[in-house]
């Protein structure tokens, strides 16, 4: 079409987090656990109630794209990102999770942070070119992103305490998405723990409790 031409430029957007636990300054350990394709945090923070009990504070951050999960009405889930202007979304909700962050004083922190599901590339890319630093850093049922920006992010990871975990009857991925992922990590020297266990997309409670609760050198 002559003349067409794709422009963009910067908007302020408000952003939602939801928070399940104690206060920041009361917890034993925080979190920030990033949702899946279709998700919004207060429901996805239902999986998170057992270590909330144990003393955890967990932040849940909303993608910034929702839309209605069937039809035009309805349900309401978010995402992080389509294949459409990638680059720009991905520059877009590093800064968003940043700025929360700051926001929340958790700079210098050095949360937990846990992706599930397309929130696993999300985390992934945030650990990489974001200015959050964490201590840990837990890929659940997702895929770790083949065009991961390891020129800046290899040196983040290198160190990083990593745990990877999938349901064995996920439906969306098979055990190929432990071996792919545990071979980019090796063939890296990144350190890496596997976690399996009974059970399908979803975060498993009981797991999840053990991974925290296990301290990782």
């Amino acid at each position: 079409m002559t003349g067409l031409r794709s422009h963009s430029f910067t908007v302020a957007k408000t952003a939602r987090f939801f928070t399940l636990g104690p206060p920041i300054g009361e917890a034993k350990g925080v979190m920030v656990a990033l949702h899946g394709y279709g998700q919004l945090p207060e429901f996805f923070l239902r999986k998170f109630t057992a270590i909330a009990e144990a003393g955890w504070a967990v932040i849940a951050p909303e993608g910034m794209h929702r839309f209605y999960l069937e039809g035009a009405h309805g349900r309401v889930g978010a995402s992080w990102m389509t294949k459409e202007a990638r680059e720009s979304d991905i520059e877009d909700y590093v800064t968003y999770l940043d700025q929360l962050m700051t926001e929340l004083k958790l700079l210098d922190i050095r949360p937990v942070l846990l992706g599930f599901s397309q929130g696993v590339a999300t985390a992934s890319r945030w650990a990489a070119l974001g200015q959050t630093s964490f201590s840990r850093l837990i890929l659940w049922a997702g895929v770790f992103p083949p065009d991961y920006p390891w020129e800046t992010g290899w040196s983040r990871l290198n160190g990083l305490p990593i745990d990877i975990a999938l349901g064995t009857e996920d439906p969306f991925f098979g055990s190929e998405l432990m071996s792919d992922t545990a071979t980019i990590l090796h063939g890296k020297s990144i350190d890496y723990r596997t976690h399996s266990f009974e059970g399908g997309h979803a975060i498993e409670p009981h797991l999840l409790f053990q991974l925290l609760e296990t301290s990782r050198p």
